[in-house]
Protein backbone atom coordinates (compact mmCIF):
# COMPACT_ATOMS: atom_id res chain seq x y z
CA UNK A 1 0.00 0.00 0.00
CA UNK A 2 3.19 2.07 -0.65
CA UNK A 3 5.33 4.93 1.11
CA UNK A 4 2.91 7.63 3.41
CA UNK A 5 4.22 11.20 2.83
CA UNK A 6 6.41 11.29 0.47
CA UNK A 7 6.43 11.07 -3.53
CA UNK A 8 7.05 7.34 -4.55
CA UNK A 9 9.41 8.95 -7.42
CA UNK A 10 11.70 10.05 -4.51
CA UNK A 11 11.55 6.76 -2.28
CA UNK A 12 12.69 4.92 -5.41
CA UNK A 13 15.64 7.14 -6.14
CA UNK A 14 16.44 6.64 -2.42
CA UNK A 15 16.37 2.98 -3.02
CA UNK A 16 18.41 3.12 -6.13
CA UNK A 17 20.84 4.71 -4.52
CA UNK A 18 21.14 2.45 -1.92
CA UNK A 19 21.07 -0.23 -4.53
CA UNK A 20 24.45 1.30 -5.64
CA UNK A 21 26.11 0.84 -2.81
CA UNK A 22 25.51 4.63 -1.43
CA UNK A 23 25.35 4.80 2.72
CA UNK A 24 22.06 6.03 4.38
CA UNK A 25 24.18 8.99 5.49
CA UNK A 26 25.01 9.65 1.82
CA UNK A 27 21.97 9.58 0.47
CA UNK A 28 19.67 11.12 3.38
CA UNK A 29 22.11 14.17 2.58
CA UNK A 30 21.75 14.01 -1.33
CA UNK A 31 17.78 13.85 -1.09
CA UNK A 32 17.79 16.51 1.57
CA UNK A 33 15.74 13.80 3.54
CA UNK A 34 16.10 12.43 7.48
CA UNK A 35 18.45 9.82 7.36
CA UNK A 36 15.91 7.69 9.53
CA UNK A 37 13.39 7.70 6.62
CA UNK A 38 16.00 6.35 4.72
CA UNK A 39 16.46 3.72 7.02
CA UNK A 40 13.20 2.58 7.06
CA UNK A 41 12.60 2.85 3.12
CA UNK A 42 15.46 0.72 2.33
CA UNK A 43 15.79 -1.98 5.36
CA UNK A 44 14.94 -4.88 2.74
CA UNK A 45 17.89 -3.70 0.32
CA UNK A 46 20.79 -5.83 1.50
CA UNK A 47 24.20 -3.76 2.48
CA UNK A 48 27.52 -3.74 0.78
CA UNK A 49 28.94 -2.57 3.82
CA UNK A 50 30.76 -4.82 5.56
CA UNK A 51 30.23 -3.37 9.38
CA UNK A 52 26.50 -2.99 8.01
CA UNK A 53 26.18 -7.11 7.07
CA UNK A 54 28.33 -7.56 10.42
CA UNK A 55 25.06 -5.77 12.57
CA UNK A 56 22.70 -7.62 10.50
CA UNK A 57 23.88 -11.01 10.60
CA UNK A 58 24.53 -10.47 14.31
CA UNK A 59 20.56 -8.98 14.68
CA UNK A 60 19.44 -12.00 13.02
CA UNK A 61 21.21 -14.36 15.60
CA UNK A 62 20.44 -12.80 18.49
CA UNK A 63 16.64 -12.68 17.32
CA UNK A 64 16.68 -16.24 16.77
CA UNK A 65 18.61 -17.45 19.86
CA UNK A 66 15.88 -18.46 21.98
CA UNK A 67 12.89 -19.18 19.84
CA UNK A 68 13.20 -22.25 20.16
CA UNK A 69 10.79 -22.00 23.60
CA UNK A 70 8.58 -21.58 21.38
CA UNK A 71 7.86 -24.72 20.14
CA UNK A 72 6.95 -26.59 22.91
CA UNK A 73 4.70 -23.69 24.44
CA UNK A 74 1.21 -24.82 23.63
CA UNK A 75 -1.43 -22.12 23.32
CA UNK A 76 -4.56 -23.53 25.13
CA UNK A 77 -7.77 -21.88 26.44
CA UNK A 78 -5.62 -20.51 29.34
CA UNK A 79 -2.79 -19.23 28.44
CA UNK A 80 -4.71 -17.79 25.12
CA UNK A 81 -6.64 -15.50 28.01
CA UNK A 82 -2.92 -14.82 29.93
CA UNK A 83 -1.44 -13.96 26.55
CA UNK A 84 -4.73 -11.30 25.42
CA UNK A 85 -4.89 -10.34 28.75
CA UNK A 86 -1.15 -8.99 28.74
CA UNK A 87 -1.41 -7.28 25.46
CA UNK A 88 -4.63 -5.30 26.59
CA UNK A 89 -3.12 -4.00 30.22
CA UNK A 90 -0.63 -2.58 27.26
CA UNK A 91 -2.88 -1.23 24.73
CA UNK A 92 -6.05 -2.65 25.59
CA UNK A 93 -8.99 0.32 26.33
CA UNK A 94 -9.67 0.07 30.47
CA UNK A 95 -12.41 0.52 32.45
CA UNK A 96 -14.04 2.80 33.48
CA UNK A 97 -12.72 4.88 30.72
CA UNK A 98 -14.41 2.11 28.81
CA UNK A 99 -17.37 -0.40 29.28
CA UNK A 100 -16.24 -2.87 25.88
CA UNK A 101 -13.05 -4.35 25.08
CA UNK A 102 -11.29 -1.76 22.52
CA UNK A 103 -7.43 -2.53 21.20
CA UNK A 104 -5.87 -0.26 19.18
CA UNK A 105 -2.80 -0.20 16.75
CA UNK A 106 -1.35 0.23 13.65
CA UNK A 107 1.11 -2.81 13.68
CA UNK A 108 -0.39 -5.69 12.22
CA UNK A 109 1.40 -8.33 13.50
CA UNK A 110 0.38 -6.75 17.55
CA UNK A 111 -3.75 -6.13 16.52
CA UNK A 112 -3.72 -9.65 14.82
CA UNK A 113 -1.53 -11.56 17.28
CA UNK A 114 -4.24 -10.11 20.07
CA UNK A 115 -7.18 -10.67 18.36
CA UNK A 116 -6.36 -14.36 17.29
CA UNK A 117 -5.01 -15.04 21.08
CA UNK A 118 -9.09 -13.20 22.37
CA UNK A 119 -10.88 -15.87 20.28
CA UNK A 120 -8.87 -18.54 21.70
CA UNK A 121 -9.16 -17.64 25.14
CA UNK A 122 -12.52 -16.03 25.21
CA UNK A 123 -14.49 -17.95 22.69
CA UNK A 124 -16.22 -14.76 21.93
CA UNK A 125 -19.57 -14.14 19.46
CA UNK A 126 -17.90 -12.99 16.22
CA UNK A 127 -21.03 -11.14 15.55
CA UNK A 128 -20.27 -9.28 18.14
CA UNK A 129 -17.10 -7.51 16.83
CA UNK A 130 -17.15 -4.15 15.38
CA UNK A 131 -13.77 -2.31 14.03
CA UNK A 132 -12.90 1.49 13.35
CA UNK A 133 -10.36 2.49 10.81
CA UNK A 134 -8.10 6.00 10.94
CA UNK A 135 -7.22 6.91 8.00
CA UNK A 136 -5.50 9.12 5.56
CA UNK A 137 -6.93 11.09 2.87
CA UNK A 138 -3.55 9.33 0.47
CA UNK A 139 -5.90 6.13 1.10
CA UNK A 140 -8.13 4.39 -0.96
CA UNK A 141 -10.92 3.95 1.90
CA UNK A 142 -12.44 0.62 0.00
CA UNK A 143 -9.05 -0.93 -0.43
CA UNK A 144 -7.96 -0.79 2.78
CA UNK A 145 -11.69 -1.52 4.70
CA UNK A 146 -11.36 -4.86 2.82
CA UNK A 147 -7.47 -5.89 3.37
CA UNK A 148 -8.54 -5.14 7.55
CA UNK A 149 -12.04 -7.08 7.15
CA UNK A 150 -10.40 -10.26 5.34
CA UNK A 151 -7.20 -9.71 7.81
CA UNK A 152 -9.01 -10.01 11.12
CA UNK A 153 -12.30 -11.96 9.49
CA UNK A 154 -14.39 -9.73 10.68
CA UNK A 155 -17.15 -8.42 7.71
CA UNK A 156 -17.00 -5.10 6.05
CA UNK A 157 -20.35 -4.31 7.67
CA UNK A 158 -19.11 -4.58 10.92
CA UNK A 159 -16.89 -1.65 10.35
CA UNK A 160 -18.05 1.78 11.14
CA UNK A 161 -17.48 4.85 9.26
CA UNK A 162 -13.61 5.45 8.80
CA UNK A 163 -12.01 8.53 10.49
CA UNK A 164 -10.35 10.42 7.29
CA UNK A 165 -7.71 13.03 8.55
CA UNK A 166 -5.07 14.71 6.22
CA UNK A 167 -1.82 13.37 6.62
CA UNK A 168 1.08 16.19 8.06
CA UNK A 169 4.90 15.61 7.43
CA UNK A 170 5.65 15.09 10.78
CA UNK A 171 5.68 11.08 10.84
CA UNK A 172 6.70 8.69 7.96
CA UNK A 173 6.01 5.03 7.71
CA UNK A 174 6.79 2.21 4.97
CA UNK A 175 3.45 0.48 4.37
CA UNK A 176 1.34 2.33 6.62
CA UNK A 177 -2.31 1.16 5.99
CA UNK A 178 -4.30 3.08 9.36
CA UNK A 179 -5.00 2.59 12.77
CA UNK A 180 -7.50 0.01 13.54
CA UNK A 181 -9.54 -0.26 17.08
CA UNK A 182 -11.08 -3.30 17.44
CA UNK A 183 -14.18 -3.42 19.84
CA UNK A 184 -15.74 -6.03 21.39
CA UNK A 185 -19.30 -5.44 23.52
CA UNK A 186 -19.44 -7.19 26.59
CA UNK A 187 -18.21 -5.34 29.89
CA UNK A 188 -17.81 -8.75 31.61
CA UNK A 189 -14.83 -9.99 29.33
CA UNK A 190 -13.26 -6.33 30.24
CA UNK A 191 -13.91 -7.00 33.45
CA UNK A 192 -12.39 -10.66 33.48
CA UNK A 193 -9.29 -9.80 31.21
CA UNK A 194 -8.42 -6.77 33.61
CA UNK A 195 -8.73 -9.46 36.70
CA UNK A 196 -5.99 -11.23 35.04
CA UNK A 197 -3.55 -8.70 34.33
CA UNK A 198 -4.14 -7.14 37.59
CA UNK A 199 -3.68 -10.41 39.33
CA UNK A 200 -0.29 -11.33 37.53
CA UNK A 201 0.82 -7.95 38.08
CA UNK A 202 0.54 -8.42 41.98
CA UNK A 203 3.40 -10.92 41.71
CA UNK A 204 5.90 -8.28 40.97
CA UNK A 205 4.53 -5.55 42.40
CA UNK A 206 5.37 -5.01 46.32
CA UNK A 207 5.18 -1.66 46.66
CA UNK A 208 1.80 -0.27 49.01
CA UNK A 209 1.02 2.89 47.27
CA UNK A 210 -1.39 3.36 49.80
CA UNK A 211 1.28 3.54 52.04
CA UNK A 212 3.82 5.92 50.77
CA UNK A 213 0.97 8.51 50.22
CA UNK A 214 0.14 8.94 54.06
Amino acid sequence: MGYEFYPSGLVEKARKLKTKGFSIYKIGKELGIDSRNISRWCRDIPSKNPYSRHIKNLQLKNKSEHVEILKELEVDTKTAKVFSSMLYWCEGFKYPSSNFVGFSNSDLGLIKTFIELFRIGFNPIEDKFRAHLQLHTTHDKEEVVSFWSDFLKIPKEHFFKPTITKPTNKMKRQNYIGTCTVRYYDVNILHQITGIFEEFSKRFNTVNIHQLER
